[in-house]
C-alpha cells in the first residue's frame, strides 16, 4: 500500500494560500522568457508597460523575473489587471505587486518627507 502524505491528500480540498500584497507602484513579473536576449526583453517590457503609465525602472536580477516600477499605484493596478497572463515573447506572464517598495521609490519618499 502506497503512503500518501497528508499535504497531498488535503491539497485538492484547500484553497491556495496567497499573500495579500499591498497595492503599490512596483510590480513583480514572473515567467518571462529567459531564452530571449535581456536587452530585447527589457525593451519589450518597457514598450508594453509604458502604455499604462511612465515606467520609472525595470530591474531584471533573476532569470525569468523582473520588477517594474510605474509612476503611480493606479498605473500599476491597471497594468496588472490588463496584462495578467498576457503572452510576451512566447510565454504567459504572471504579475503581482512586489512585496516591498523599490529602492528608488523609498528614496524618493524619504526625500519628500525631509523637505
Amino acid at each position: 500500500m502506497g503512503a500518501v502524505s497528508k499535504r497531498t491528500a488535503d491539497a485538492p480540498n484547500r484553497p491556495a494560500k496567497r499573500l495579500k500584497l499591498e497595492v503599490q507602484q512596483t510590480l513583480y513579473i514572473q515567467n518571462l522568457n529567459d531564452k530571449i536576449n535581456r536587452a530585447l526583453l527589457k525593451h519589450s517590457l518597457f514598450m508594453i508597460f509604458s502604455t499604462y503609465g511612465e515606467v520609472l525602472e525595470i530591474n531584471m536580477k533573476m532569470k525569468g523575473q523582473a520588477h517594474i516600477v510605474l509612476d503611480s499605484c493606479e498605473s500599476a493596478s491597471h497594468a496588472l489587471r490588463s496584462l495578467q497572463a498576457t503572452n510576451i515573447l512566447g510565454k504567459a506572464i504572471h504579475i503581482d505587486y512586489a512585496k516591498k517598495k523599490s529602492v528608488s521609490i523609498e528614496a524618493a519618499e524619504k526625500a519628500i518627507a525631509e523637505e
